[in-house]
């Protein structure tokens, strides 16, 4: 029986990528995710991947600017859940345990852009059910979270960062911290937030 810690871990990354842009290839004769990736984030998906064991699992391609997650059972779970009609949809059942604060935090460090206020999250999950993905992931980060088409917004960044950095693991941890303006740090350091 395969380990416990890289099923989780799995099913974390996957969650993650399917948060973001991460589509699955309806060409493949298993369920592959295949999933963007901005070459500054390498080192930090190598770290996770070595951390949780996912080496057999997922494949990293920078010629393509992106990796893909394959030869798992959790992935026919996750399609099913998140597809219906060939369209990206999250679910049908709005629950916020279906998500978790760790997938939210990957999601975030990997595909997150800093705006001026917020940390956009770009995604293909369908316009319809944005505000659905939207409400679960303000209930793990409990602060603002904006649907708008084609992305998921997070306010208040120094609060969100604030209460989520004790939760997670160092490396995402580190990683997060990279969304804070020098400002936000300087604030954050002397208790002003």
């Amino acid at each position: 029986m395969e380990d416990k810690k890289v099923t989780n871990g799995l099913k974390e990354l996957a969650i993650a990528a399917l948060i973001g842009e991460g589509e699955f290839d309806n060409y493949s004769s298993g369920p592959v995710l295949k999933v963007p990736l901005d070459r500054k984030k390498t080192l930090y998906l190598i770290d996770i991947i070595k951390n949780k064991k996912l080496k057999d699992h997922v494949t990293i391609e920078p010629d393509k600017g992106q990796f893909s997650i394959h030869s798992h059972n959790t992935l026919n779970t996750l399609k099913e859940q998140w597809y219906k009609d060939n369209r990206k949809i999250f679910s049908m059942i709005l629950d916020p345990k279906l998500i978790n604060l760790q997938s939210i935090i990957i999601s975030i460090n990997l595909f997150g852009d800093r705006k001026l206020e917020t940390i956009s999250i770009p995604t293909n999950v369908d316009r319809e059910h944005i505000k659905a993905i939207s409400y679960c992931v303000e209930h793990h980060l409990q602060v603002p979270v904006i649907p708008s088409p084609n992305s998921i917004k997070i306010t208040d960044i120094p609060t969100f960062v604030l209460n989520s950095v004790n939760d997670i693991s160092a490396i995402h941890s580190v990683e997060l911290l990279n969304y804070l303006t020098d400002k936000e740090k300087k604030s954050m350091m002397e208790g002003a937030v």
